[in-house]
């Protein structure tokens, strides 16, 4: 009876450690959305806007509203998935607004990339084989598919787990909700050398510029 009461509360404290961890992603992600959307703003400005590209603009600043408000109604780890969707939303309406405004082909509705979501959709799937792992297909955004292309690392979002940092793939499940039975993780997605640059950057507290977060379409 004991075992079956410690186990229960163990099993209660993960649900609520996964959601914690899960909304601290959501936030993160709600903010760098914002941010870019502000920096969309500033760089429209001399940009004489049709009606698709105001839509398109409008349905961002929409789905990133959205997303605050269910962000800050969220109870539960489901709820943040309510977010997710918001999010991916609003930056599918972003990369409408800047294919537009380049004159290049509209993005097609995909999922987030793989290495970062707040890069946007993806717009291409790659062969890709993490260090001591097999190949595998994953989709990506531009940016990364040509870092890829010319042997250089992709741009990796990192996120605390445990005492360490690692790949947000890693780290999170195919929802790509946090998972926190993974505090003691062995990430085989890491590039080499990327653990010991974090933990170079954390002893001289710069940890905090890694997060990614860039234009990634």
């Amino acid at each position: 009876m004991v075992w079956f009461l410690s186990a229960r509360k163990e099993r209660r404290l993960a649900i609520m450690e996964e959601f914690r961890q899960a909304r601290r992603l959501a936030d993160e992600d709600v903010t760098v959305l914002g941010e870019q959307l502000a920096e969309l703003h500033v760089d429209t400005l001399t940009t004489e806007l049709d009606d698709d590209m105001r839509r398109d603009y409008q349905d961002a600043l929409d789905a990133y509203e959205a997303a605050k408000v269910a962000l800050r109604e969220a109870a539960e780890t489901q709820d943040v998935l309510r977010v997710t969707s918001l999010l991916e939303d609003g930056q599918f309406a972003r990369a409408c607004v800047l294919a537009r405004r380049d004159g290049t082909e509209l993005p097609q509705r995909r999922e987030p990339c793989f290495f970062n979501p707040q890069h946007g959709p993806a717009v291409t799937d790659v062969a890709w084989t993490p260090p001591h792992g097999v190949e595998r297909e994953i989709a990506v955004c531009r940016l990364d598919a040509n870092r890829l292309s010319a042997g250089e690392q992709p741009d990796v979002r990192l996120v605390r787990v445990g005492d360490r940092y690692v790949p947000w793939y890693a780290a999170t499940d195919e929802r790509g909700l946090f998972v926190a039975a993974v505090a003691s993780v062995a990430v085989t997605g890491v590039p080499p050398g990327l653990m010991a640059e974090v933990d170079a950057r954390r002893a001289s507290n710069n940890i905090s510029g890694m997060t990614g977060g860039g234009l990634g379409i």
